[in-house]
């Protein structure tokens, strides 16, 4: 017998087994419950027999006499959308849901628990089936939910098997990716030990949680049970009745989502180009009062585009006791957030300190407004000194005091949440062989260009700058564009082509590239000659090339260009010289599946 057809016939034992033990027992949480197990069991027992498994998730609605439950079966993605579920609520109006996963990408299953608590949805898991790893997060997003003891398991999260990451990157990317998840569960009203238990076991060991850690966790919650399990303290005092009453846990307020949300998008924000663009693009409604003006959620995300290619290192965070919130139809949070942004070419900095204001509509959790205004600039900075000070001041509390208070503890976690984005923009605290004068922050010691000098070294197959230097220097004065005769064809884009050009070359001795957005994901080039004035534009780009990255040097020719193939489901890197004016291909990289086009062209070269 083949083994998919043992393991098949293997649980229709197991299911017949929990049929008739269910019918010699009255189950506790009492007989509606019971009902819906037993349906449930047997109905995803038969979609289990007639689904081959594959790497996404599949949406299959299950009939049930008590309505329709939805089955959400397969690995969380980053290419999913979770609102294919809402779309499949509302087309069945079903109520609950039920998972058949081995968990997946955290982001993704994060953004579907998201959707889940936005439909209030309740969640039920057998044990029959299981929803272990990211799928307990999704599954904690429902509003009751209710789970078999071992149907839930948890572990570390990991990197997935074709993830090329340095020491530095990967401690960045555990860190922020925990304070999200951290986010997420208190947001979720779960408590964040279950964090730290999942910390504890190892990503190729799974732990699966007993039905007593579920309920201190608050994994289940929401179904009261039919038979207490003890009886009350009959000896308890009115006093004592009202203290324990005043220790429960007081329930999560649109004050408190509201706060998480906005530490969440600026987590975000602080993110690489492609995890930033997936939050904001979800993170907004279809219409926005955009720094004072109705904008749609398309031209918003529009925006962020071009900021991000501007700036693609990013490490922004709310000012410790700034944020306010008020809630009536909408919640509004301001604050002050503190910021640093630097480019992968031409050494701009920027640092700084802004006023934000974002209303936040519980409704549908996403942004309805969002205004702010520049408070400070910090004039020719070149480290992110603002969140250094953030980091100072949170240390100093953290290791300061000598008691165990909460606001130590608070000071201690948000101390890392910041050593996280410092680390992810190039910053190191102390390290392996470093003197004691280096314990302290300082720029990461990287020799060299990190495209032409060796940090991409590995892989041997791909021209480097070297070879296609240029030794020509512009100098003198910028030429812009003769936009009303000679290149009236760029006419649309004039004002993006003249700031791109009068900031100066950065590529090829003495031109500008200038990337302009055209869409959520979507990009394209123009160079423009800084001597002659004249624009050109860069043969790839546009829906065809989606998530377009360039890599160039002012000393180089060479122009890496990396993007996208929605049809091949493939990411390529594409070598480019850029020779008398004219582009020469030079080679091309299968880098891998449409995943390896969320990391830089540097990551995947190396």
């Amino acid at each position: 017998m083949p083994f998919a057809s043992l393991l098949r016939l293997l649980m229709i034992v197991q299911i017949a087994l929990a049929l008739r033990l269910d019918n010699m027992f009255v189950w506790r949480m009492g007989a509606k419950v019971t009902v819906l197990r037993i349906v449930l069991l047997a109905l995803v027992a038969c979609v289990w027999l007639t689904l081959s498994a594959r790497a996404e998730i599949i949406l299959q609605r299950i009939d049930t006499d008590r309505g329709v439950v939805i089955l959400l079966k397969g690995a969380f993605a980053l290419a999913d959308d979770p609102q294919a579920l809402a779309r499949e609520v509302s087309a069945t109006g079903a109520k609950v849901i039920t998972f058949d996963s081995d968990g997946g990408n955290v982001v993704s299953a994060i953004a579907y628990g998201r959707v889940i608590r936005s439909l209030g949805l309740s969640s039920f898991q057998p044990r029959a089936t299981q929803c272990v790893s990211a799928c307990a997060l999704a599954f904690v997003g429902a509003v009751i939910r209710h789970a078999e003891p071992g149907s839930i398991g948890v572990h570390q999260s990991s990197f997935s098997a074709n993830a090329v990451l340095d020491g530095h990157t990967a401690v960045a990317a555990v860190q922020q990716m925990t304070a999200q998840i951290m986010t997420y569960l208190l947001e979720m009203g779960v408590d964040p030990k279950l964090l730290q238990l999942s910390l504890s076991v190892a990503p190729n060991d799974m732990r699966y949680l007993t039905a007593a850690e579920m309920d201190e966790y608050n994994v289940t919650a929401g179904l009261q049970n039919a038979v207490p399990e003890t009886l009350p303290d009959t000896t308890m005092t009115p006093s004592d009745e009202t203290t324990a009453h005043e220790e429960e846990e007081r329930p999560l307020t649109n004050e408190d989502r509201a706060l998480a949300f906005v530490s969440a998008y600026y987590q975000a924000w602080s993110l690489g180009n492609a995890e930033a663009l997936v939050f904001m693009d979800r993170a907004y409604n279809e219409t926005v009062s955009f720094y004072g003006k109705p904008r749609s959620r398309i031209y918003v995300v529009d925006e962020k585009v071009k900021f991000v290619m501007r700036w693609p290192v990013r490490a922004y965070n709310v000012k410790p006791g700034t944020a306010t919130v008020s809630c009536a139809a909408y919640c509004v949070v301001a604050g002050i957030v503190d910021w640093y942004a630097r480019r992968d070419v031409g050494y701009g900095v920027s640092s700084g300190s802004a006023r934000f204001l974002i209303s936040w509509d519980p409704s549908t959790q996403k942004i309805a407004s969002e205004s702010g205004e520049v408070l400070d600039v910090d004039k020719d900075a070149v480290a992110p000194v603002r969140v250094l000070s953030q980091w100072y001041d949170q240390n100093a509390v953290c290791r300061g005091t000598v008691d165990n208070t909460e606001r130590t503890q608070a000071a201690c976690t948000y101390r890392e949440v910041i050593a996280a984005k410092l680390k992810a923009v190039g910053w190191c605290y102390a390290g392996e062989g470093q003197a004691a004068y280096q314990t302290d922050w300082h720029k990461c010691d990287i020799t060299g260009s990190s495209f032409a000098n060796g940090s991409l070294a590995s892989k041997a197959d791909f021209p480097r700058p070297a070879r296609y230097a240029v030794t020509e220097r512009f100098t003198g004065r910028t030429k812009l564009p003769d936009f009303r005769g000679r290149d009236r064809k760029f006419n649309s884009f004039r004002t993006r082509i003249r700031n791109g050009m009068r900031e100066g070359p950065n590529f090829a001795g003495h031109f500008s590239v200038i990337q302009i957005g055209c869409g959520t994901g979507c990009t394209f080039a123009i160079v423009g000659d800084n001597n002659s004035g004249r624009p050109a534009n860069f043969p790839r780009g546009g829906e065809e090339n989606m998530y377009m990255q360039l890599h160039f040097e002012i000393g180089s020719r060479l122009l890496a260009a990396q993007w996208l193939d929605y049809k091949a489901n493939k990411c390529f890197v594409e070598f480019f010289d850029y020779n008398r004016k004219k582009w020469e291909l030079i080679s091309k990289l299968d880098v891998g599946s449409s995943d390896a086009c969320y990391r830089t062209v540097a990551e995947n070269l190396r």
